[in-house]
């Protein structure tokens, strides 16, 4: 073999040694990139709760107007599709859908009541019956819940009622929008009762009412007497988000709830809870109904407060 020859292999040899290392090397970095775009990903969804999400609506009101924030947290990948739960007239519960043992994200458990015009009273109840089953039949241990106007109030009296029982599931957080805590404006509406208890729930006018430096409101209504009595009760460990609207018309409200009726919670509960936060939206979409359905600013702080 001729020395020209030897040369020519060696470098043959070297080139295909090199060639070798880059694509090696390209390999490894195109590895290390997927991989590390993995971790991240799999350090996003580990860093978002997977307690299932209660969604309970006001007067009036139902699936239509809970499906907005619903399906918008379950656009942004922190949940999922969960059970729904029909409340019947004589209180009996059906549940449809599925709970994951070990989701990766928040099941969603959207409730409807069966004419929506049951009262916070009558919802209350319903709740526990509801809490009692998911613990029992589906092994739920704790729960995030949003409710809506009466929905909100609905909530709390469960949880003081029995929110410390062990057949029910620990409340985690709570997000509370537009509660009438201290009664409803009396606006002479269609479709507010005008007979019967479920008419003395709108006893709160505009501008009538207001917070004392305690924090307490100057009118305690029956409503808020009875929150205000039973405050001891409420568990300890959950965190409230407290929302309310100003439509700036003057009225200090959201065209249903006055700000000092939203606001006489925090004299309760704010020093009975592990957290408590409070957040005011202003103008034409903090209408009543459009805080939960058509606001992306309530609805991204309270994705926040449940996910982030």
């Amino acid at each position: 073999m001729t020395k020209r020859s030897k040369r020519l292999i060696t470098l043959s040899v070297i080139i295909g040694v090199v060639i070798v290392l880059l694509v090696a090397g390209s390999l490894f970095r195109s590895a290390h990139h997927s991989h590390r775009i993995s971790q991240q990903q799999s350090t996003l969804a580990a860093s978002h709760s997977t307690t299932p999400v209660l969604f309970v609506h006001g007067w009036g009101a139902g699936l239509r107007s809970q499906m907005p924030l619903a399906k918008k947290a379950i656009r942004k990948g922190v949940a999922q599709k969960g059970l729904i739960v029909f409340v019947g007239p004589s209180g009996q519960i059906q549940m449809y859908g599925h709970l994951p043992a070990h989701p990766r994200k928040s099941p969603e458990i959207l409730i409807k009541f069966p004419n929506a015009y049951i009262g916070e009273f009558k919802e209350a109840a319903a709740l526990h019956k509801i809490l009692i089953l998911l613990k029992r039949n589906y092994h739920v241990t704790q729960y995030n819940a949003i409710g809506h106007s009466m929905g909100a109030y609905a909530l709390t009296l469960q949880s003081e009622r029995d929110g410390n029982s062990r057949l029910l599931p620990r409340l985690n957080k709570l997000v509370l929008i537009a509660g009438p805590f201290d009664g409803i404006l009396n606006r002479h509406k269609w479709d507010q009762p005008t007979s019967g208890a479920l008419s003395r729930l709108w006893d709160d006018h505009p501008g009538q009412n207001r917070l004392l430096a305690n924090g307490q409101p100057k009118i305690k209504h029956p409503e808020y007497r009875l929150l205000m009595k039973n405050r001891r009760n409420f568990p300890q460990q959950a965190k409230i988000l407290n929302i309310f609207g100003r439509v700036n018309n003057g009225s200090d409200s959201d065209g249903t709830v006055s700000v000092p009726s939203a606001l006489s919670l925090g004299s309760i509960l704010k020093n009975q809870v592990a957290s408590y936060q409070v957040r005011g939206f202003s103008g034409r979409l903090a209408k009543h109904p459009y805080l939960e359905t058509k606001n992306t600013r309530v609805q991204e702080a309270i994705m926040k407060f449940l996910w982030e």
